[in-house]
């Protein structure tokens, strides 16, 4: 609804709020009520103050109806700013009325049906303030456009727009308002994942409300046993409630402990699913992904969020649970003693929840950005310890943990906050329990010495009093761990709802795979940096039973060919074809089992040897992992070891050397038997010895594939059938060794370069000094000419 709407209905409910309250208050047509209670005004008596707030109700409503007419831009954003005075202010007027209640019970109220009817209409009417203070404050959608004012108020408000940061200050109020939507649907999410511990979260909360049920017992026994001393002065009278209360305690013990292992078992079941769904959602994530997001991150997601989103279900939903069935026994049983001071008790509550919600949301925001400091930390230690080696050899120790300690530091500043924002919760809670016991133990000792209940019933309502404490300190608490456990659970679910851009979700898988692979008019640019083109048009074939070689500077793109034909990422234009079938159309298992890589640097995980050249694989023969051993040159280093076949490989291999991790990666592509082989650079880390095993283990299984092989050195590159040259993102020229070195192109520079003994950048053979190598000369010109060492 728009703003004129708004404003119309406040006018209209201060008039009906005005009349109503000065009707019930003159009992009817009794103006004469106005000037008697004014002359001889009487706190215990005259409800003329009570009358006196509808012209504060009147003059918020009216004052801010005022102001967002004069200015429909920026009126709403302002009335939102100050909803929590607002509504501290209403409270305060309730409290007020209510206790106005109290002092006019004195002077029996029963026989006043009209001061009885505008002391309940006097807080409905504050209520009602509360809802429209919030509508007025609503964003409008389309009258900030509209021009419905006149040329004064047009130009206040390009004043108040001027304002440095206003816009700043609205978008803030936007974001804050979908957080507050956001916490209630996320902490429903987090139940839903308890559905399928509906069985045993009944029977913990069955023995929760016996725990509970016996516990709001025991004061009231307590007060019976002390009437049966101080009134009838009998241990006949003394001997049965305490006796109750025996049985009381020991039933509430034991469904205690029920309670609290069925919630225990919960919490564990809860954390097995929520971290088996995150871990199975992130396998299914494509590569572009784990490009994006550090590996730090997203360990903290899998381990410290998912603890406190466990621990927000198991424990904190526990405790909700049974302080508030614990504070509905209690409030039941200290109605039937005496609703004055129940009434009283009441009066507390409000301000207590209104603290609780400021603090809440405040604890919130600094929540998560304790995680996000948590988890900038953690990437820092996990990319330090995971390089350990380059680390210690550049001397850098020091470095690296100054690094640490400087995120710790700014996560030490938001944990003072924590602290501080958590000293004054606990003071403004503490202040306020106490001013309700105040007020119960003074009124409660005005009731007992007028007769209107007895000593004992006034100790078991102040026991109530104070249990009834411990359960709203308890709710407030627990509070503040739901926002702990929302704010993590945001960012789990921000994992478990991403979709996959690129989702593994092919059908294709033939019976028959030939290994015909061909990149056809292939551009290409990585998801992180989609301004720069890795693959320009690229085309050409890769056939079967035979070996091509894609050689070019480093940065050419030869490495991206391998990540599209592996179908880590999908090409702006272009396909890759296995078979004539786009590689995407392939089940994601038939792909990858049909084509097999052995990269530079191969990844062996933490597992036995079996499990490594197994790995991806179930009930794989011991004959098949022999043989494909066999094929590798690793079978014969792998029987010395001590374990053979089951010996533990270390985290990522390091309990082998280069070239055995080399030999049991290729054995672990072998076993798959595939149609395609891809060998990127997969003897460049390896020494002549480990490089001529290796080598041996590769030619023995060459022709019986689609081998695809990247490399740099003339050994491995001479002797393939096709050789494809990568240049700047393009084709610059395929054929055999011969042909290239024949035609002098960039492959023959290549050649020269290596022969040479240098390494060659893509920058150092394009320079017009490259020239003069080609050219004719002596080899100590040419030497001379070429000497310009730069990666290749």
């Amino acid at each position: 609804m728009g703003i004129n709407v708004a404003v119309g209905c406040i006018v209209s409910y201060v008039l009906l709020d005005v009349v109503t309250t000065t009707v019930l208050y003159a009992h009817g047509s009794q103006l004469s009520t106005f000037t008697e209670d004014a002359l001889n005004f009487n706190i215990l008596q005259s409800a003329l103050d009570i009358w006196g707030t509808v012209l504060l109700r009147a003059s918020l409503l009216l004052g801010a109806s005022l102001g967002v007419t004069w200015n429909k831009v920026d009126g709403p954003q302002r009335v939102a700013k100050s909803t929590s005075l607002i509504l501290l202010i209403c409270l305060i007027v309730i409290t007020y009325t209510l206790a106005k209640l109290l002092m006019l019970t004195e002077v029996s109220i029963s026989h006043q049906p009209w001061l009885l009817s505008l002391i309940c209409w006097t807080c409905a009417s504050s209520l009602g303030v509360m809802l429209l203070w919030r509508w007025l404050g609503k964003e409008p959608e389309s009258e900030s456009s509209s021009s419905g004012r006149g040329t004064r108020g047009r130009e206040d408000t390009e004043k108040l727009v001027e304002t440095v940061g206003e816009e700043e200050q609205e978008l803030g109020s936007e974001r804050k308002k979908e957080k507050d939507s956001s916490s209630g649907a996320t902490l429903g999410r987090l139940l839903s994942y308890c559905k399928k511990d509906a069985e045993l979260l009944s029977v913990a909360v069955l023995f929760l409300i016996i725990s509970a049920v016996c516990e709001a017992f025991i004061p009231y026994y307590y007060g019976k046993a002390i009437d049966s001393i101080v009134v009838h002065q009998s241990m006949e009278y003394f001997a049965k409630p305490v006796i109750i209360l025996a049985a009381l305690a020991l039933a509430s013990s034991l469904a205690i402990g029920v309670r609290g292992g069925v919630f225990t078992l919960t919490l564990a079941r809860l954390n097995l699913r929520l971290r088996n769904h995150l871990f199975r959602t992130l396998m299914r994530q494509e590569i572009a992904f784990f490009d994006d997001n550090h590996t730090g991150d997203i360990l903290s997601r899998l381990s410290a969020d998912t603890t406190q989103v466990s621990d927000l279900i198991s424990q904190n939903v526990n405790i909700f649970l049974r302080s508030v069935i614990k504070g509905v026994g209690f409030f039941i049983f200290m109605f039937g003693m005496s609703w004055k001071l129940t009434l009283v008790t009441i009066m507390g509550f409000p301000f207590i929840g209104l603290v609780s919600k400021l603090y809440g949301e405040y604890y919130k925001n600094l929540t998560k950005k304790v995680q996000t400091t948590l988890a900038e930390a953690n990437k820092v230690a996990e990319e330090t310890i995971s390089a350990m080696r380059t680390v210690r050899s550049f001397a850098n120790e020091n470095g690296e943990a100054d690094s640490y300690y400087a995120k710790l530091l700014v996560m030490f500043q938001l944990n003072k906050k924590q602290a501080l924002a958590y000293a004054c919760y606990m003071w403004s809670s503490c202040i306020s329990e106490l001013a309700l016991e105040l007020a119960i133990l003074y009124y409660g000792g005005h009731l007992v010495i007028t007769n209107q209940m007895s000593s004992g019933a006034l100790i078991s309502f102040f026991i109530y009093m104070l249990e009834l404490g411990e359960c709203l300190e308890s709710i407030a608490s627990v509070y503040t761990g739901l926002m702990q456990g929302v704010g993590a659970a945001e960012k789990v679910f921000e994992y478990l709802d991403r979709k996959p851009k690129h989702p593994s979700d092919g059908t294709e898988a033939p019976e028959t795979c030939a290994g015909l692979v061909e990149f056809k008019d292939v551009t290409f640019a990585y998801p992180t940096r989609p301004e720069t083109d890795i693959l320009k048009g690229v085309s050409f074939l890769l056939r079967p039973g035979e070996v091509t070689a894609l050689v070019g500077p480093s940065g050419s793109g030869k490495s991206s060919c391998v990540n599209l034909l592996e179908n880590f990422y999908l090409p702006q234009q272009g396909q890759v074809l296995l078979d004539g079938k786009p590689v995407q159309s392939f089940q994601h298992d038939y792909l990858h089992s049909k084509v097999a890589l052995v990269g530079q640097e191969p990844v062996l995980f933490a597992r036995t040897v079996e499990e490594n050249i197994t790995y991806g694989l179930t009930d794989v023969p011991r004959e098949a992992v022999l043989q494909a051993a066999t094929k590798a040159n690793a079978h014969d280093f792998i029987t010395t070891l001590p374990k053979g076949y089951e010996t533990s490989v270390g985290e990522k291999g390091t309990q082998l050397s280069g070239g055995q991790k080399q030999r049991v990666a290729i054995a672990r592509a072998l076993i798959r038997n595939p149609r395609v082989l891809v060998l990127d650079e997969a003897t460049s880390a390896l020494d002549a010895e480990s490089e001529h095993i290796v080598q041996q283990a590769l030619n023995n299984v060459l022709r019986d594939h689609t081998v695809l092989v990247i490399a740099h050195r003339l050994s491995t590159v001479e002797k393939a059938d096709n050789i494809i040259v990568i240049d700047r993102g393009h084709v610059a020229e395929q054929g055999s060794h011969s042909e290239l070195m024949a035609s002098g192109g960039l492959y023959s520079k290549l050649v020269q370069r290596q022969v040479l003994g240098i390494e060659t950048g893509e920058e150092d053979l394009h320079s017009p000094q490259n020239a003069s190598c080609k050219s004719g000369g002596g080899q100590d010109k040419k030497m001379t000419n070429c000497m310009s060492p730069t990666n290749y």
